[in-house]
């Protein structure tokens, strides 16, 4: 396999993207990635409805936060919360290395089979949250 300089540069950006992204708050545990997300996005955290607590509410979504291995407690809890607030339910996925990206793709088939993944908005935490990050990081 030949690879031009170009192709190099590419992956090297790629990798320190990563890198960079998932040694950010390895260390944390839900509820600090909660509230720092919060943070980033504002809204409200733990609001409390019918039967549960949201972890992170916005003008727009309610999202459930949780660690992309849960991906499959995370699906109920944002459907729920979302009919609870009549806003967006959403998932935030909080991903501690680059191999729990394969949990976004089980979760994203199970959403696409059951005809969810249009009613329910998913981001990935930290690699959708880069730039906010980045940006809180030259602020401090």
């Amino acid at each position: 396999m030949r690879f031009n300089f170009l192709s190099i540069l590419i992956l090297l950006a790629l990798i320190t993207t990563f890198s960079t992204a998932f040694s950010q708050s390895k260390d944390w545990n839900e509820n600090e990635h909660a509230d720092f997300i919060q943070q980033l996005i504002g809204g409200e955290r733990e609001y409390s409805v019918e039967s549960g607590r949201i972890d992170l509410l916005t003008e727009e979504y309610a999202f459930e936060v949780e660690w992309a291995n849960k991906w499959k407690d995370a699906i109920g809890q944002a459907i729920w919360y979302g009919l609870q607030t009549n806003k967006k339910s959403g998932i935030i996925l909080i991903l501690k290395s680059k191999e729990d990206y394969k949990y976004y793709i089980q979760l994203n088939s199970a959403l696409t089979y059951a005809n969810l993944n249009e009613q329910i908005v998913v981001f990935l935490y930290p690699n959708d949250f880069q730039e906010l990050i980045d940006s809180q990081n030259r602020k401090d």
